[in-house]
């Protein structure tokens, strides 16, 4: 770039200011390339043969590796998001979120993905009760701890809604739950379908306050 030129004359003016001043647009345009290990272009004002449009590329892909790689980092070393690491393989933005669905639709599916629905598994951590302890109340075998796929898939008190709801998601979209293991059938749930499964948590959930209720009685 010339010299001349007002984008040049501003980054040194800049350059000057960040010798004083760390939150600056040069320091944080070094750091960028510092972790895209081209700082040695930086330091010495060349791009070594390379068109800035290859260099701008080149950071934006390692950028977006590096902040990939932390993300999936942080999910492995949050316990609650147990659910969530088994759908979640691409850094992008799930279906649930694009699905024309309702407010309350997309907040209970979000909540079941990421381990933060009511679940017993979840309201036991404030108990101070084991997790291996946590077990499903609603039918009370004190062996079956109630976590997504024991609520979703397993307690013999949503029989009759889970079998009218699997039944229309398999023809729906042609797929055979009796070829599946319990976890496949887990992530085709929450991954497929989004408002219909919605709807089939949300009304076992009603069902499950409602017993729930009449054992406080």
């Amino acid at each position: 770039m010339h010299v001349g030129r007002i984008p040049n004359r501003i980054f040194q003016w800049d350059s000057t200011l960040s010798e004083k001043y760390k939150k600056t647009w040069y320091n944080e345009l070094k750091s960028v390339m510092e972790k895209c290990e081209l700082l040695e272009l930086f330091n010495n004002n060349y791009t070594n043969g390379l068109s800035v449009k290859f260099i701008a590329n080149y950071s934006e892909l390692l950028l977006r590796q590096k902040h990939h790689d932390k993300w999936k980092l942080d999910i492995m070393n949050m316990p609650k998001l147990r659910t969530f690491r088994c759908l979640e393989t691409n850094f992008e933005t799930q279906q649930y979120i694009t699905t024309n669905m309702t407010r309350q639709q997309r907040s209970t599916l979000a909540r079941m993905r990421c381990g933060t629905f009511p679940l017993e598994l979840e309201l036991g951590r404030y108990r101070g009760i084991p997790s291996n302890r946590r077990f499903c109340k609603v039918c009370n075998d004190n062996v079956s701890v109630e976590d997504e796929k024991h609520f979703l898939i397993k307690c013999p008190l949503y029989s009759c809604e889970r079998n009218n709801a699997f039944a229309d998601f398999q023809q729906r979209n042609n797929i055979d739950f009796s070829v599946l293991s319990d976890d496949e059938i887990l992530i085709k749930l929450l991954t497929t379908d989004c408002k219909l499964v919605s709807n089939y948590i949300f009304n076992i959930s009603k069902i499950r306050t409602q017993l729930l209720s009449h054992c406080d009685i």
